[in-house]
């Protein structure tokens, strides 16, 4: 990666986010319409896979209470992606 100011790659990691943001949601809405249930499968899949990998990461972040708190609102943030996609 290139050398970057804080604030710019904060805004290089918010427009990243907000991308994958939208492609997900796209990607989980036409899963839906294509059949249902077995999409509703994958999503909840894909949402337990990341909450695992977000546990894992709070443990081995546990030293630092400034990473710990980066970690719970990057992990809100996930988490309100993923219930978007599933419509609730």
């Amino acid at each position: 990666m290139t050398d970057m100011t804080p604030i710019a790659d904060e805004a290089a990691t918010r427009f990243a986010f907000s991308l994958l943001r939208s492609a997900y949601l796209d990607l989980a809405q036409t899963l839906l319409r294509i059949e249902a249930e077995p999409a509703r499968e994958l999503l909840q899949a894909v949402e337990h896979r990341i909450a695992y990998r977000l546990g894992s990461l709070a443990q081995d972040e546990s030293d630092g209470a400034p990473q710990e708190t980066a970690l719970a609102i990057a992990a809100g943030q996930v988490r309100a992606v993923l219930r978007d996609a599933q419509g609730r």
